[in-house]
């Protein structure tokens, strides 16, 4: 899931640069879809990368904090 939250670029164009990090603007629903895991997974992932300081996580937004970090998490 971390290399699609840091490299995949669908139409819509999920990464946005705000301020010094990139936003994501992908709903759970379609960022399972993407990495092809369960919708119920993605939130339970997003939130350890958020405990672990890689993303921030807000009602519609999930800020990518440490890309080279988030893309290591991948492994």
């Amino acid at each position: 899931m971390a290399t699609a939250l840091t490299t995949a670029q669908p139409p819509a164009g999920p990464l946005r640069p705000v301020g010094c990090h990139s936003q994501i603007a992908l709903t759970h629903e379609q960022l399972a879809a993407l990495v092809g895991t369960s919708r119920e997974t993605c939130p339970k992932v997003l939130r350890d990368y958020a405990d672990h300081g890689l993303l921030r996580l807000a009602r519609g937004r999930i800020t990518v904090l440490d890309p080279e970090r988030l893309r290591d998490a991948a492994g």
